[in-house]
């Protein structure tokens, strides 16, 4: 049986972590963590998400985050 989907609204506060595939590494070098430096940046600005912490590690990101807009699914593509 498959997750149940988020519960998304205006104001919803949220950790979101993302893995590699299996223990994969999501970042190679440093210019992939600006990279992904540079895109949460973008998802700040496009979607109004508040960013309030973010961990870059070699093996998952974890950010915590604020939907104002309760739309942390689009943000996240």
């Amino acid at each position: 049986m498959g997750r149940l989907p988020r519960l998304q609204f205006p104001g919803a506060c949220f950790h979101v972590v993302m893995r590699g595939d299996g223990g994969d590494p999501v970042f190679l070098d440093d210019a992939d963590r600006e990279r992904a430096l540079e895109l949460l940046a973008e998802m700040k600005r496009r979607f109004g998400v508040r960013l309030f912490a973010y961990c870059l590690l070699d093996s998952s990101i974890e950010l915590a985050l604020e939907t104002p807009d309760g739309n942390l699914a689009r943000a996240m593509q």
